[in-house]
């Protein structure tokens, strides 16, 4: 391993691969503020070329773009166990690229990539918006612009490359309803079947083309998107069954991979997320299963909305959680969560949460109230 890489600013992805958006935007990865390149304007090849965070690395600098995951360790560490896109990465590839890759910044070897190929998916999550979601799209009534020829032109780099990549995350949108992932998927498993493929789902539909395809892997991770069960899953997962879930999750827990939970902590949940992860843990998911971090936006419905009053009971009862040693990754999310709570500057406007939640409503159909009683009782009236 390259001695870089025990650096505290420095990340093996701008040397090894790259995050693509719906819009064709490129950044370094998902976590990463800044973007780098648009497939609509430039090619990726050259995009890949004059990303300047490799240089800035080598000369020590901390990149503004990466400030989420430095931030992270800064509160929690720079150990493995710590969750960070770049520690992850590091810790995935480093025993897999050659040492001296790092030494210049004209060097890169393509090892994992992070595709959305579109917006398409089937739900409309009340936190989303048109650019992840086909649905919320369709509901009002935007229509993005997809780089088609771009794309075909970022997947003829892709497919040079494929028998190089370790490591590849789909997410969208809904991978498994995306048809650019199956064949993705069927090629780079003839090139390379121990590849790691990790994949951000919904998880509402399963007899996929993709699923299938997935299914051929050994090395896959499952992040499966939900924050709450029952009636309230079903309003914030718009177009969600609830039923179907449990029936999906039944079947992938029967396949040899592993399966954690990604969930938000908003204003239509922070009541019942603890009951939500009780039950994922009776189905037999243990407490490093779970990963949640606050809602940032859309800002209306941010738990930050709440009365001082309410903030202060959320942060005993994030308190208590943390009290009962939950295991690190529920530690740390419970922890990130109450210092988001304690240290962030916002100005509530619970009028806007109202309209907000009285607008969807009226579009969908939906009743809030008869969801949510005791948010209303207690904070909407």
């Amino acid at each position: 391993m390259s001695r870089k890489l025990l650096d505290k600013n420095f990340c093996a992805i701008p040397w090894t691969g790259f995050y693509l958006e719906p819009n064709g935007d490129i950044k370094n990865c998902v976590i990463s503020k800044d973007v780098i390149g648009n497939i609509k304007k430039d090619s990726i090849q050259q995009i890949i070329k004059d990303n300047p965070t490799r240089k800035q690395m080598l000369e020590g600098k901390y990149p503004s773009s990466c400030a989420g995951c430095y931030l992270q360790e800064k509160n929690r560490g720079t150990n493995f166990d710590s969750v960070s896109s770049r520690l992850y990465y590091t810790k995935a590839l480093a025993n897999k690229l050659p040492p001296d890759l790092f030494d210049s910044e004209h060097n890169f070897s393509l090892k994992h990539v992070d595709v959305r190929w579109s917006n398409s998916c089937n739900q409309a999550c009340v936190y989303c918006a048109p650019t992840w979601s086909s649905k919320w799209a369709t509901e009002l009534g935007k229509k993005i612009d997809k780089p088609k020829d771009d794309i075909k032109k970022l997947k003829e780099y892709i497919y040079t490359n494929i028998g190089s990549l370790e490591n590849v995350y789909l997410a969208g949108g809904e991978p498994l309803l995306m048809k650019e992932n199956k064949e993705f998927l069927d090629l780079l498993y003839e090139a390379n079947p121990n590849c790691t493929i990790r994949v951000n789902t919904n998880l509402s539909k399963t007899q996929t083309g993709v699923m299938d395809s997935i299914c051929k892997f050994k090395n896959v991770h499952w992040t499966v998107s939900m924050e709450a069960i029952e009636s309230e899953y079903e309003y914030i997962r718009h177009h969600g069954n609830w039923k179907d879930f449990l029936v999906n999750l039944k079947q992938i827990s029967r396949l040899n991979h592993k399966i954690s939970f990604n969930m938000l902590y908003f204003i239509l949940n922070y009541h019942s997320i603890f009951k939500t992860v009780e039950f994922l843990q009776n189905l037999g998911y243990h407490n490093n299963s779970f990963v949640i971090g606050p809602l940032f936006n859309p800002f209306a419905l941010s738990v930050l909305n709440l009365p001082k009053h309410k903030l202060e009971k959320c942060k005993l009862q994030l308190q208590s959680q943390i009290d009962g040693k939950p295991g690190f990754l529920l530690q740390n999310s419970y922890e990130n969560i109450q210092q988001y709570l304690t240290e962030t500057e916002f100005h509530a406007n619970i009028q806007k949460t109202k309209d907000t939640l009285k607008n969807m409503d009226l579009r969908r159909n939906v009743d809030s109230k008869e969801v949510f009683p005791k948010l209303y009782e207690e904070v909407l009236n």
